[in-house]
């Protein structure tokens, strides 16, 4: 495989607290992100990380200066309610993209694995998080799922490793295809 290099950017939001023992948004998506960078590297990929104490304008701006032919960001989502909102969602810039496509791929492969199809939320296309839209490299922002619905934590705490394979499939589909 031609070296293909990825930019990962799990959550900086260490306040961001979900339902129960799931702790920070930044804690649980950077164990998840930690698992994605292991695997990728074992399949030969080069992978940068983010550091969760830059802004988010620093962690944008290094990406670009590494020029990756990726950029991933890894989020869990909040609706306030707590209860109501479920499921995964993703993020890219615009429709009939490489940023899209790569949605696509890491949507369908995170689908397969969570609990209830039916509470998917889908691809969403974004002219306002600044992540995706000032990101050169084909970004995407997942939403792995509600960090403070109470089943949608439990789900993300007991499946960070199938979550995390996940996204290292449509990672891998994105550039066999």
């Amino acid at each position: 495989m031609e070296d293909k290099v990825i930019y990962l950017s799990p959550s900086a939001q260490e306040y961001n607290i979900g339902y129960g023992d799931f702790g920070s948004e930044e804690y649980r998506m950077n164990r998840i992100a930690d698992l994605v960078e292991k695997m990728l590297k074992n399949q030969g990929y080069t992978v940068y990380r983010n550091n969760p104490n830059e802004k988010l304008s620093q962690i944008v701006r290094e990406s670009n200066e590494i020029n990756p032919d990726i950029h991933v960001a890894l989020h869990s989502n909040a609706s306030g309610d707590g209860f109501n909102a479920q499921g995964p969602e993703i993020f890219a810039n615009r429709p009939n993209t490489p940023g899209d496509r790569l949605a696509n791929l890491i949507y369908n492969e995170i689908m397969q694995i969570y609990p209830d199809p039916t509470k998917g939320r889908g691809v969403l296309h974004t002219s306002s998080l600044y992540e995706i839209i000032r990101t050169n490299a084909p970004a995407v922002l997942l939403e792995v799922a509600f960090h403070d619905n109470p089943d949608d934590a439990e789900w993300i705490i007991n499946n960070e490793s199938q979550i995390a394979q996940a996204i290292v499939n449509g990672i891998n589909s994105y550039f066999s295809s």
